[in-house]
C-alpha cells in the first residue's frame, strides 16, 4: 500500500480501505468514487480531471462499470488535447471514440471508432487480466456524485455524432492532423506530468503543506497547471467546467480484494 501511494504521489492526508460491503460499489452516494487499481496504470489520477467527470456524466456510466483500460482513452484524449492546445469536449471525443458494452460481462469500455478514417489513439496490443479483483474506494470526493448503477446503456444513441461548433470544427482539424499513438504510451507518467495531470513527489510535498489539490483544468478562469494555460475543458450544455470553490479535501480508502458483484 505504501509503495502504491508513493508511486502515484497520494497526498499524506489520504486514507485507504476496501468497501465494507461489496454491494457498496454499486451505490451512487455523493462523494463516493470507486476505482480499479489497474486504472491508475492507464492514466487515471486523483483528484479526477473535471473532463473525466464530464465523460462519466454524459455517458451515464457508473464508474465501477468502466473497464480499467478505458481510462486510457479518456485521459489519453485529454492529454493530446492539452498538448495541442485544443479544448477537450464531449463532442470531440465522440468524433474519435465510441462506448461499447463488454461482451459476455457487465461493464463498458471505450475504443477508437471503426468508421473513423484517422485514429487519434490506437488500442493496446495486450489486454489486462484480473483487473476486476483489485480496487479502492474514495468516500469524500467533493463535487462528485456517481451516475446511477446500470448494466445497460443505449450505446447506439450515445455514440451518435452531434453537430460541432465552429470552434470544435477547427480543433477537430488540429487533432485529425496528429499522428496516431498507442494509447498506453500517451498516458505515461512523464506526459501526464507535462500537462499537469499528475504530480511529482516534490509537488506532492508542496500540496501537502498548502492543503490543496489541482485537476489539470481551470480554476477561477485560469487553468490550474501552475504554468501557462495549454487548453481548457468544455462539456456539452455548459460554457465551461470549473471545480467547486475553495480547496477540496479528499479522504481516500484503499485495500486489495476480489469483487463479488460481477
Amino acid at each position: 500500500m505504501e509503495e502504491l501511494a508513493k508511486k502515484y504521489c497520494f497526498l499524506r492526508s489520504l486514507e485507504y480501505s476496501l468497501p465494507r460491503d461489496p454491494k457498496e460499489v454499486t451505490e451512487s452516494k455523493p462523494g463516493l468514487f470507486f476505482v480499479f487499481v489497474d486504472a491508475l496504470e492507464h492514466g487515471l489520477r486523483l483528484p479526477l480531471p473535471t473532463f473525466a467527470i464530464a465523460i462519466l456524466r454524459h455517458y451515464q456510466i457508473h464508474h465501477s462499470m468502466l473497464q480499467a483500460q478505458s481510462w486510457g482513452f479518456i485521459i489519453g484524449f485529454l492529454v493530446r488535447c492539452l498538448e495541442t492546445g485544443v479544448t477537450a469536449t464531449v463532442g470531440l471525443l465522440r468524433e474519435f471514440h465510441s462506448v461499447n458494452a463488454s461482451p459476455g460481462k457487465r461493464g463498458f469500455y471505450f475504443k477508437s471508432r471503426v468508421s473513423q478514417a484517422k485514429k487519434l489513439l490506437v488500442e493496446p496490443t495486450k489486454s489486462v487480466k484480473g483487473w476486476r479483483g483489485r480496487y479502492f474506494i474514495v468516500r469524500n470526493l467533493l463535487g462528485f456524485t456517481p451516475c446511477p448503477w446500470c448494466n445497460s446503456l443505449d450505446t447506439q444513441r450515445l455514440n451518435q455524432r452531434k453537430t460541432l461548433s465552429e470552434a470544435e470544427k477547427i480543433d477537430l482539424v488540429k487533432l485529425s492532423a496528429l499522428a496516431p499513438e498507442e494509447v498506453n504510451s500517451v498516458v505515461w507518467e512523464d506526459r501526464l506530468r507535462q500537462v499537469r495531470l499528475s504530480m511529482s513527489s516534490s509537488q506532492q510535498a508542496r500540496l501537502d503543506e498548502e492543503e490543496e489539490v489541482y485537476t489539470g483544468t481551470e480554476r477561477g478562469g485560469v487553468q490550474d497547471t501552475r504554468d501557462e494555460p495549454m487548453s481548457s475543458v468544455v462539456i456539452e450544455g455548459e460554457s465551461r467546467i470549473k471545480p467547486s470553490s475553495g480547496y477540496n479535501v479528499f479522504v481516500f480508502y484503499f485495500k486489495l480484494s476480489f469483487l463479488t458483484y460481477f
